[in-house]
């Protein structure tokens, strides 16, 4: 579950590591870790099985991540990064 964890934090900030600063990176990946412990719990409660949490890691952190990209992003990297 750990591994997991620390895994949905990377995909989480995947979508704008260009465009936020670091302190929000570890904000973003922080609230991964949440996100996937919330995201397994409810699929283990709708019995989907998936084995390897591949649905919580990759599906709901990369939609958090998606959306803490518009939460987080700095407007001068954001030039930057074009």
């Amino acid at each position: 579950m750990a591994m997991n964890g620390a895994l949905g934090g990377l995909v989480g900030i995947t979508a704008g590591c260009s465009v936020v600063t670091p302190w929000a990176a570890c904000i973003i990946g922080i609230i991964a870790g949440w996100v996937y412990i919330g995201f397994s719990k409810f699929l283990i409660k709708m019995k989907i099985d998936d084995a390897v949490d591949a649905i919580p890691v990759h599906f709901a952190n990369g939609m958090w991540g998606v959306i803490a990209v518009g939460l987080f992003a700095e407007p001068d990297l954001m030039a930057t990064a074009g």
